[in-house]
């Protein structure tokens, strides 16, 4: 009599109360997985938004080092011909920017055989538009009143961009571009990012006194954008190499978020 007790005890199998406890085991095991699943999946679209926003930064402040590493000092020319006597302008609401924008020149200007009617010079312009960091560059140093220029978007979702000149041994934000500096601070404002500030070393090449010869990119010979329209040799030389080998011009980087 008791075996029989025993052996139908042992076949009775779990409780509802057991039942119940098992359950929700099991839920709160789900429900922590699918948690740590929904964390993981998010981490890595942030990562991936972040590694593409990285990349897009790495890509403009590329483009921007090309540029700065080939300044040189020119003085453009006005529409009766005269020189100014700037080498470069920076200003708020210049070529209606939204903020702060550099204009200037740099040298190596790609013109394979000599194809194009132009020389190597190129006249570049930051301009912030509607919250993008564009790059204007002209197909002539000295463009006619009215030209287009080809626009390129340098980086989005930009609040502001600021400008900062290594002059005498100081950092100056305002100058009167009568003078090269030694390098140039870029400050640019992202949303959701802050402030991201890279510093790029300018040429040894582009660190001339102010009364040397003009470059000139409108030349009679359209392979030679080095050429002074000032020299009357005809040599198209000065004391400082114009070639676009630029040395001194890696750019050192700060970033600030």
């Amino acid at each position: 009599m008791w075996l029989t007790q025993t052996y139908k005890r042992n076949l009775a199998g779990f409780t509802l109360l057991e039942m119940l406890i098992a359950i929700a085991i099991f839920a709160l095991l789900g429900l922590a997985s699918n948690t740590v699943l929904q964390a993981v999946m998010k981490n890595n679209e942030v990562t991936k938004d972040f590694a593409k926003h990285l990349q897009g930064l790495q890509i403009g402040f590329g483009a921007i080092a090309r540029d700065l590493q080939q300044m040189v000092p020119r003085h453009p020319r006005g529409a009766d011909g005269s020189r100014s006597n700037t080498v470069l302008q920076t200003g708020k609401g210049l070529l209606d920017s939204d903020d702060e924008a550099l204009v200037f020149y740099r040298l190596g200007w790609l013109n394979p055989n000599g194809l194009l009617p132009r020389g190597s010079i190129q006249a570049i312009a930051y301009v912030l538009v509607e919250g993008r960091l564009e790059r204007w560059h002209f197909p002539y140093p000295d463009p006619e009143i009215g030209t287009e220029p080809v626009k390129t978007v340098l980086m989005d979702k930009v609040l502001a961009v600021n400008y900062a000149f290594y002059i005498n041994d100081a950092w100056q934000t305002k100058i009167d571009g009568n003078q090269m500096p030694l390098a140039i601070a870029i400050s640019v404002e992202q949303e959701g990012y802050g402030i991201i500030q890279r510093k790029f070393l300018l040429p040894e090449n582009s660190l001339v006194k102010n009364d040397a010869p003009n470059n000139d990119g409108n030349d009679a010979n359209p392979n030679d954008g080095n050429q002074d329209d000032t020299d009357q040799n005809g040599s198209g030389s000065n004391d400082t190499d114009y070639n676009g080998n630029a040395s001194g011009g890696d750019a050192e980087g700060d970033t600030n978020t």
